[in-house]
């Protein structure tokens, strides 16, 4: 069973230790990271929009192969494939906790800069009367 195929259509054990719906919750992951990827390709689509973009498909990346190992852990049981696993997810949540808080400092720098635009065109039609 070391070297099963992913693909061959195998069924796991029905009395698997991390339960019935470890199957569900991995296709939940993979959608998840699927959705993280193709937002991330379109966000790359700008210049600027790159900044977020390129980190996040890294992380997508990390995400979808933590997801790898956790498959192979639900049909070996392999304990090195679990730990493997759990590190994947975590450096690609470092990522991706590192990308939330740049994005928030963006957004919120992008409404300072719209507020600022604003109140000088504003001020502008009142010094010319």
């Amino acid at each position: 069973m070391e070297n099963m195929d992913l693909n061959s259509g195998a069924v796991p054990p029905p009395n698997h230790p991390m339960g019935m719906g470890f199957g569900d919750t991995l296709a939940n992951m993979r959608f998840i990271g699927w959705i993280g990827m193709v937002y991330g390709i379109l966000t790359c689509l700008s210049i600027v929009g790159a900044i977020i973009g390129i980190p996040l498909i890294i992380a997508s990346n990390r995400f979808l192969g933590g997801i790898k190992r956790f498959e192979i852990y639900r049909y070996d049981c392999s304990e090195h494939e679990l730990r493997a696993g759990f590190e994947d997810l975590g450096s690609s949540f470092k990522t991706l906790k590192i990308l939330s808080i740049v994005y928030i400092v963006l957004t919120v720098c992008y409404f300072g800069l719209m507020i600022t635009m604003f109140s000088l065109g504003l001020l502008s039609e009142l010094a010319s009367g």
